[in-house]
C-alpha cells in the first residue's frame, strides 16, 4: 500500500463513524490536515489499531 493510499484509508476509517453528523465538513478538514502531517509509519500503525478494534480477531 502506498503512503498516499494509507493516509486516505486512515481518513476514511476515522470519518466513517461520523457520517451524517452536523459539522462534519469542518471536522473532516481538520482530520485531513492532521493525517497528512503524520509520519508514514504512524499512519500504518493507526490503521492497524483501528482495524483491530473494529474487527477483533482478524
Amino acid at each position: 500500500m502506498t503512503n498516499t493510499t494509507a493516509k486516505a484509508q486512515l481518513l476514511d476509517l476515522l470519518i466513517e463513524p461520523l457520517k451524517g453528523c452536523k459539522g462534519l465538513y469542518a471536522h473532516r478538514q481538520n482530520l485531513m490536515q492532521r493525517v497528512m502531517r503524520m509520519p508514514d509509519l504512524k499512519v500504518h500503525d493507526h490503521i492497524d489499531r483501528l482495524k483491530a478494534s473494529h474487527f477483533p480477531g482478524t
